[in-house]
């Protein structure tokens, strides 16, 4: 898993990125709940990207700090914010920060999905350590469950004809490159590690259900464990989208 560093060191990844500005609703109800811990507290922004998360929270908190394991995107948001506390650090390894440290540790955009069941269980772990009792973590991770899952995407019966085929075009020179990566597929009843077509086909994918995520937080010591859908809104008939949002505490 740790080969997905270097697609998200490629220059066109990384100004990809860069292009993202707004957040999405759920991002915007989550931090609009807790908008009083932020104003007076500290908050890890895991996984920063192209700043898109920097620019929508560097202002809202009372101390910031941004961290991210590509190099190429570490020095953009600091070109972009040059004021602000922003590292390169691997989630896996927060040992630059003391116990009981953050009030609100963010984790956007599936970013803890580029890691394997071992670094994920890491994750867990660190972020646990560094949040302060009752601390918040926030976080997406991709649904294993939704009906999307390793398929396609030109078989996406949401979009038009139109958008598919068109999707089809762009994708279908790397699907040599796909197939030769299945290998190193784990396909598995409670979890999943794929090769999806995220930019081109270039990354390892880890997909979970919504039980088997449930289960691992709390094995990892999280309580009031709240999983949502996209527009903030918990799930009808326990059906999610295809990213699962989580908001749980220490």
């Amino acid at each position: 898993m740790d080969k997905n560093l270097s697609t998200y060191n490629i220059g066109g990844v990384v100004e990809w990125y860069e292009k993202l500005e707004k957040l999405i609703e759920v991002e915007i109800a989550v931090f609009g709940k807790y908008q009083q811990m932020l104003v007076s507290g500290k908050l890890l922004d895991i996984g920063i990207g192209g700043g898109r998360t920097t620019r929508n929270l560097i202002n809202r908190c009372k101390e910031y700090v941004g961290l991210d394991y590509s190099l190429n995107f570490v020095n953009s948001v600091k070109k972009q914010f040059p004021d602000a506390d922003i590292r390169l650090m691997d989630a896996r390894d927060l040992s630059a920060f003391p116990d009981n440290t953050f009030d609100f540790v963010n984790f956007s955009f599936n970013g803890i999905d580029y890691v394997d069941l071992e670094g994920r269980t890491k994750v867990f772990k660190e972020v646990h350590r560094v949040l302060k009792d009752n601390g918040v973590f926030f976080f997406s991770t991709h649904n294993k469950s939704h009906p999307t899952f390793n398929k396609m995407p030109w078989l996406d019966s949401k979009n038009s004809l139109i958008t598919n085929v068109k999707t089809a075009i762009k994708l279908l020179p790397y699907l040599p490159k796909h197939y030769s990566r299945k290998k190193d597929e784990v396909i598995m009843d409670d979890y999943s590690i794929i090769n999806d077509s995220a930019h081109n086909f270039d990354l390892m994918t880890f997909y979970t259900t919504a039980e088997y995520l449930t289960r691992q937080l709390s094995d990892n010591r999280f309580a009031n464990i709240r999983l949502m859908c996209k527009n903030g809104d918990l799930p009808k008939e326990n059906k999610y989208d295809d990213w699962i949002f989580v908001v749980c505490n220490k």
